[in-house]
């Protein structure tokens, strides 16, 4: 860890001479390789990165010293910040078109646009910060952190967030941080902290989060190694595990009001949470998760998100707070605890239980705080922690102020409220005037893209068309007041809502004598809703845009709208608390996880990728190729983003209807059936794509080779094609309801497929669909990386080497059977399930079950007919 730690530190010292002395940082600016500026000068061209004035500048300075050949001054710096704020498009003439109409359309500022950007450390960062040095920080940071987990004792209670030199908002820092913190308080901000701030002159100790209230005083010393700050942190700890124990927790318990087990819940005064199938007992017994996930079968690192939330349960402190939801915007009750865990062995399964007092058991629909993003509350997991459970308390005394005198009694003192929210019965008369409406707005997105713009950005619509006629439906816009919420519906050929707006004007004049209406972006749906998705739920069909979409501004009734939040959450659900400071970076070549092929090989099938759009990883049983797609589409992200990843399993049954779109029954608002048109998972991931073209998106088809692939894919055949992505190739589909409803595959979607070339009684695939798609054959591997890995998982020399001799031998063996060939080797898939190795469950044990229960079926079905053959085998992997 010292050399980690003191590499860090030496960046960090130079950055801070480059910060505090300009003469240095434009000396070894302008020293800089011709390769690192072409690097920057291509990061910057990127005509899919959102347009902003200090990458504007950031990518002259690129452009001056590679073509101009001139050397970057501090006054040349300021004359192009200068252009930049005049809007100078003969400066930058040497811009493609589009760049330039983007720089005309930025309105012209009052004040200066880089008022923000005095700093040229700030600005000049990205050309000194990157590749080797970014990716070895950021690893090096994980490591402290990961090791000062251990060294304290804390692996299991505590997580760590980092920052690196990009700074909190990526303007560019001189320092980086690590802060520790436990995992039940959700975030940083909300606990005492073991924090290291990596600078020149390093430091170490407690901080307290910024969310605290009456915070303790922090307590910090000058570090000049790991050890020191070890040292330290080691003094403080009985102090910092105690203050974050005195902070109430906040955790939510899913449960719905109809279950039969809330009202026992409610009369006899307890929480429990239901994971009878993992057979475990008393939780008080296991000493860390660890020891939890080995007694229910699991690896012992296992990510389980079952045995996580029975670890979080295990350790509700007395005096946490439990918000009862029954959706995500929907709290049923709170609770306070009164009891640690405890165990009580029933029939009814309901074993593990907290005792709780009930503060209320009224319920409250919750609406997001306007000075946020937040989109939900709460997730639909049985049991996590929360961070808003200051804010929801504050909407509680809001909407019953009786409340206040409970809250208070219990230390629960709140702040002001911010903001109302809304419930299920009606407002009272005298406050209609006050109440918010709800809006359905159309934009063409051939005209204005709602998509392209940024959340805060304000725009104007119209409320006459462009021959000066009022729009239709005139009346609606003259209701529109400020406050009121609409949904940005990007009508023909997109038919996505992509956006939530806030009114901030009603009709007034614009500078130019139009008569408008004037809104902010509230909210970019990162996975937008189709029309379709929409138009077939019971309590939409009623709608007055559905009813008749001529028209530009429609009005929704309290419970449409709700509805319309519903499902933008359902479908966002995984990714609405994702922020991108929670994605990993990702580099195959510091991939301490990494799949088991040679980093050449695994480039160039990233090249194919890149280059192809489509690939389809074959190769025998067991050799990974599911984990190497993720791998691959991480090593494009350049980050371990799984929102922008899907994976679908190919199956005999696997239709169009499924994959593209097709009719499915549903419920109509009389109790009656009927049957809609529904979209399909790959129609539903390519909208997606096609409203954040910034991003990349990677489809994974497993098995691709068991369905059938012309049936699945109909006119997908030609749209897959690399020269037929985008929207001048769009088709009308097979379901379309008319000939404007087209569709198409986005540049940025990639598909990966996965085929095991064992399957002799699956057709080979389609000429047509094959010529579309790369194939890389995926082999075995039982090489050093694999060795490696048996050895970091305590498996001894001699047994590693044994495996690695014997499964090699026994694969040159099937390669070379006539009826048999590569595709039947056997991956080494099969031995990486080394984890549960322990005192209990020897290694020796290990490998006889893999011999008597995988690989002997496996020979027994390859010989079926040489059965001799296969006893010979199976006494050399024994011996």
């Amino acid at each position: 860890m010292e050399q980690k730690f003191q590499y860090i530190r030496q960046l960090a010292t130079q950055y801070m001479q480059y910060h505090d002395n300009e003469q240095i940082l434009f000396e070894h600016f302008n020293q800089l390789p011709k390769s690192i500026i072409q690097e920057v000068y291509n990061e910057y061209y990127d005509k899919s990165k959102k347009f902003q004035p200090v990458n504007l500048l950031r990518l002259t300075l690129a452009k001056i010293i590679l073509v101009d050949n001139k050397t970057i001054t501090v006054s040349l710096i300021e004359e192009i910040k200068q252009h930049i704020n005049d809007h100078n498009l003969n400066y930058f003439k040497w811009l493609p078109e589009t760049y330039l109409q983007q720089l005309q359309s930025q309105s012209k500022k009052d004040h200066d646009q880089f008022s923000k950007w005095k700093d040229n450390w700030k600005i000049l960062h990205p050309f000194f910060y990157r590749n080797e040095e970014k990716a070895l920080t950021r690893r090096y940071l994980s490591d402290i952190s990961q090791q000062l987990l251990a060294d304290l004792y804390l692996s299991d209670d505590y997580d760590s967030t980092i920052h690196d030199f990009l700074g909190v908002s990526n303007f560019g820092d001189i320092r980086c941080w690590i802060a520790l913190y436990p995992k039940q308080k959700k975030n940083h901000k909300n606990a005492y902290q073991f924090f290291i701030s990596l600078e020149s002159m390093p430091w170490a100790g407690l901080i307290s989060g910024s969310n605290i209230k009456d915070k303790e005083k922090d307590i910090f010393k000058n570090v000049s190694n790991y050890a020191e700050a070890l040292s330290i942190f080691q003094d403080l700890k009985p102090k910092i595990v105690q203050l974050n124990k005195q902070l109430k927790g906040f955790f939510q318990c899913t449960c719905e009001k109809q279950n039969n087990n809330w009202q026992i819940f409610k009369q006899e005064k307890f929480i429990t949470i239901n994971y009878d199938h993992l057979k475990t007992d008393d939780l008080t017994k296991y000493e860390n998760i660890e020891q939890l996930n080995h007694a229910v079968g699991l690896p012992r690192n296992s990510p389980s998100d079952e045995t996580k939330s029975l670890w979080l349960f295990r350790n509700v402190q007395v005096g946490d707070i439990i918000f009862i939801n029954s959706d995500v915007n929907t709290c049923i009750a709170i609770a306070l605890v009164e009891s640690g865990y405890f165990y009580q062995k029933l029939n009814n399964a309901n074993n593990h239980r907290l005792k709780v007092k009930w503060l209320t058991t009224q319920t409250l629909i919750l609406e997001s705080d306007t000075s946020t993003s937040d989109k939900s509350f709460f997730s639909l997991s049985p049991f996590t922690t929360i961070e808003k459970g200051a804010f929801i308390l504050e909407q509680y005394i809001d909407k019953f102020p009786e409340l206040s005198t409970v809250f208070s009694s219990h230390d629960l003192i709140m702040k002001q409220p911010k903001t109302r929210f809304r419930d299920n019965k009606s407002m009272k008369k005298n406050d209609s005037d006050k109440s918010k409406n709800y809006w359905w707005l159309n934009g063409n997105p051939k005209i204005w893209k709602m998509s392209d713009y940024p959340v805060g950005k304000t725009q104007t619509y119209t409320t006459h068309n462009t021959k000066n006629y009022k729009r239709r439906v005139y009346k609606n816009f003259e209701a529109v007041k400020p406050g009121d919420l609409a949904v940005g519906y990007e009508s023909y050929p997109n038919k996505l809502i992509t956006t939530i707006f806030e009114i901030t004007k009603g009709i007034h004049k614009r500078d130019d004598g139009k008569e408008c209406i004037e809104f902010k972006i509230k909210e970019q749906i990162k996975n937008p809703i189709s029309y379709v998705n929409l138009k077939n739920d019971p309590v939409l069909q009623n709608c007055e845009n559905f009813i008749n979409n001529q028209g530009s501004l429609f009005k929704l009734r309290s419970e449409e709208f709700e509805v319309i939040r519903k499902i933008i959450d359902d479908k966002n659900s995984e990714i609405i608390t994702e922020t991108p400071e929670t994605y990993k970076t990702y580099s195959f070549e510091n991939d301490i996880d990494k799949p088991f092929i040679d980093a050449n090989q695994f480039n160039h099938i990233v090249s194919l990728l890149k280059n192809k759009k489509n690939i389809i990883l074959q190769g025998p049983p067991g050799v990974g190729k599911t984990f190497l797609a993720k791998k691959i589409a991480y090593q494009i992200m350049q980050e371990e983003n799984n929102s922008c990843i899907e994976i679908v399993q190919f199956h005999q049954s696997y239709s169009y209807e499924d994959f593209i779109q097709g009719f499915r029954p549903i419920a109509t608002n009389d109790g009656n059936g009927t049957f809609a048109l529904k979209n399909g998972i790959f129609y539903n991931f390519c909208q997606q794509a096609i409203a954040n073209p910034q991003k990349n998106y990677f489809f994974i088809i497993d098995e691709i080779n068991r369905g059938n692939l012309s049936k699945i894919f109909g006119e997908l055949m030609m749209l897959i094609e690399p020269t037929k992505r985008g929207q001048q190739y769009s088709l009308t589909l097979t379901y379309s309801q008319n000939t404007e409803e087209r569709f198409y595959v986005p540049n940025n979607l990639f598909i990966i497929g996965t085929m095991n070339t064992a399957d002799r009684s699956l057709a080979i695939v389609d000429y047509a669909l094959r010529r579309r798609f790369a194939f890389v054959s995926i082999d075995p591997l039982f090489g050093q990386q694999f060795k490696d890995y048996l050895l970091e998982h305590h498996i001894s020399v001699l047994l590693a080497e044994h495996i690695i001799n014997e499964i090699s031998s026994l694969n040159k063996a099937i390669a070379e059977e006539p009826n048999l060939g590569k595709g039947f080797m056997i991956g080494h898939s099969y031995f990486c399930q080394c984890k549960n190795i322990s005192d209990d469950y020897t290694e020796k044990q290990w490998w006889q079950d893999i011999i008597n229960y995988e690989l002997q079926p496996l020979l027994e079905e390859l010989w079926f007919d040489d059965l001799v053959k296969v006893d010979k085998y199976i006494k050399r992997l024994g011996n």
